[in-house]
């Protein structure tokens, strides 16, 4: 059975198991499937023999926890540690993507600038905080859904801020000591072409691995839209005023929360 077909077996048949049992199952579905460097079509493979399981001790009266034992997360790490990891998925796939996503939002302001001048200071480290913040994020989340687990939800949560304002501050500071490194200066219309090819790689990414990532799909593609503005001289970042940045950025947290509520129905639905 092909993955996509197990996925949409797992939907349909979750609407079967009670709310007690629901949830137990649940935890370990999100718990399982938030170990992204795992093989795919085992891991679907795996989730889908277990709510068998569910679903036919429910038919006998009996619950999740009766027929798996109260401690879901033993059976959880068990079935990671049998799993397979499939590395080159998950580097090449969603470290690569995230990566260029965020490289896209930190390059794009400072393409609305007056002077465009870039180090790796101010514009990949970053970059790279950030990355490590969603690693700690997704590895917050994992722990929530167990309650033993909850002290190391919050620790990676901490984490997760951290390196989150470590990646605001370090082109703050890096602005007040008038650049820690030597910067680059670009034309608007430059740094827009090499954006501008950026985003329409980052499409083609996206579509070619078949990721279906509606955040990244969809502000890529007003960067994209954006970015071809400026290079063929529709919008000059030069006489750009505050106020249209303001409402610039706020279309594009807005276009992001989309994403985001999409992905996350997707997820839920998955």
């Amino acid at each position: 059975m092909k993955t996509t077909d197990m996925i949409k077996q797992n939907n349909e048949l979750r609407k079967q198991l009670n709310p007690e049992n629901k949830k137990y199952y649940e935890d370990i579905l999100v718990y399982i499937r938030l170990n992204l460097n795992k093989e795919e079509h085992q891991t679907e493979e795996v989730l889908l023999e277990i709510l068998h399981d569910i679903l036919d001790a429910q038919k006998n009266g009996s619950s999740a926890q009766d027929f798996f034992g109260k401690n879901p997360k033993e059976i959880s790490d068990s079935i990671l540690a049998e799993l397979p990891n499939d590395s080159e998925k998950y580097w090449s796939k969603f470290l690569f993507v995230f990566f260029l996503i965020l490289l896209q939002y930190n390059l794009f302001d400072l393409l609305l600038q007056p002077v465009v001048s870039i180090n790796w200071f101010n514009t990949v480290l970053p970059v790279i905080l950030l990355i490590v913040t969603a690693i700690f994020g997704l590895t917050s989340i994992k722990y929530s859904a167990f309650t033993s687990d909850r002290k190391k939800s919050i620790f990676f949560a901490f984490l997760a801020l951290f390196f989150w304002l470590v990646s605001i501050l370090t082109p703050i500071v890096d602005k007040k000591m008038n650049g820690i490194v030597g910067y680059v200066l670009l034309s608007h219309q430059a740094f827009a072409a090499i954006l501008f090819i950026l985003s329409i790689s980052l499409l083609v990414v996206q579509f070619r691995f078949k990721m279906n990532n509606a955040v990244g799909i969809y502000i890529t593609t007003f960067f994209a839209v954006l970015e071809g503005a400026v290079l063929l001289g529709i919008v000059n970042p030069l006489f750009v005023s505050t106020g249209l940045q303001i409402i610039l950025w706020l279309v594009i947290i807005l276009v992001s929360i989309l994403g985001v509520v999409r992905d996350n129905q997707k997820f839920r639905k998955n």
